[in-house]
């Protein structure tokens, strides 16, 4: 009988031996998972990394594009290559976005398979924190993306209405014009209107001075200054006179049609003031003097000579 116990307790006791070899490889099979689980995941946080690097190139390309709207039209064929670049750099950053995501995907999955041992529960938890740091990471780089996206477009945009900018001023043409007549010459053949160059004013447009929705002559811009230009009066409709307060609008030759291609025009050199006509002599208003000395102590100034110039030119 003692025999039949003997045996039965090495039985046993070989049998414990066994079930504890197998709980340890186990345990072993399980550590080295959650180690190869920890290693993927610092794997996708150095491609995040990677990521961020390539998403920083992209921006600095971006400003790139934004300084190359000032270039010449001789350029574009190598903006369009810089473009295509970007479309392929956009490709490769879909790319990198999906595999990140496929191993976060991972992860999960990962950490679902760890089951609960007691001992790896710390270890679980600092994978959880990193995964959430992934997760964050991601959602980033998506953000960026998605900002970098909305300023090519807006440059896009900014580039188009350069090009037309560029092509309405070589061309002499803008959209439209809203001045006032702020001073007339008349003894001199000028007057002088409330917009410069500071209102989008183009020394090379052809103006129309309008009163009462009815044109009574025409000017041209002969000195463009930031907030007021000047102008010679190149006509005039019989029996008007241009007043101050008078609306200056752009002429119908020099309104930007963008159905036309621009023809750029060479802008003559500005000619001498005109002559004064022949016309009885007149005493001369106190508003006609170019430098605005009149006033009732001054002496009447005497009739200009066709040979002065009022700006001592």
């Amino acid at each position: 009988m003692w025999n039949t116990l003997t045996i039965i307790s090495i039985l046993l006791v070989i049998g414990a031996a066994s079930i504890r070899f197998v709980t340890t490889k186990n345990l072993e099979h399980e550590r080295a998972a959650l180690q190869l689980t920890i290693t993927n995941a610092k794997a996708a946080e150095d491609r995040q990394t990677d990521i961020q690097e390539a998403k920083a190139t992209t921006d600095t390309q971006t400003k790139e594009t934004d300084t190359a709207a000032a270039t010449q039209e001789g350029e574009e064929a190598k903006k369009k290559n810089e473009e295509t670049d970007k479309t392929a750099k956009k490709g490769t950053l879909e790319g990198q976005l999906k595999v990140a995501q496929q191993k976060l995907d991972k992860l999960n999955k990962d950490l679902a398979e760890i089951g609960e041992i007691e001992d790896l529960v710390e270890k679980s938890q600092n994978l959880q924190a990193e995964m959430a740091a992934v997760q964050q990471e991601i959602a980033i780089t998506k953000e960026n993306y998605k900002n970098a996206v909305s300023k090519r477009e807006a440059t896009d945009s900014t580039i188009a209405n350069f090009r037309d900018k560029v092509s309405r001023q070589r061309a002499g043409q803008m959209v439209e014009v809203n001045a006032k007549i702020a001073q007339t010459f008349d003894n001199w053949g000028f007057v002088v209107i409330n917009a410069g160059g500071n209102q989008g004013i183009n020394a090379r447009v052809k103006l129309d001075v309008k009163r009462d929705d009815k044109i009574i002559g025409k000017l041209t811009i002969t000195n463009l200054e930031p907030n007021v230009s000047v102008c010679d009066v190149t006509s005039l409709n019989d029996g008007e006179k241009i007043a101050v307060g008078d609306a200056v609008v752009l002429s119908a030759e020099s309104k930007w049609d963008p159905n036309k291609k621009p023809i750029v025009e060479i802008v003559p050199a500005a000619a001498a003031p005109a002559p004064a006509t022949e016309k009885p002599a007149e005493k001369p208003a106190e508003e006609d003097d170019p430098f605005g000395l009149g006033g009732d102590k001054e002496p009447e100034p005497e009739e200009p000579k066709a040979e002065e110039d009022p700006f001592g030119l």
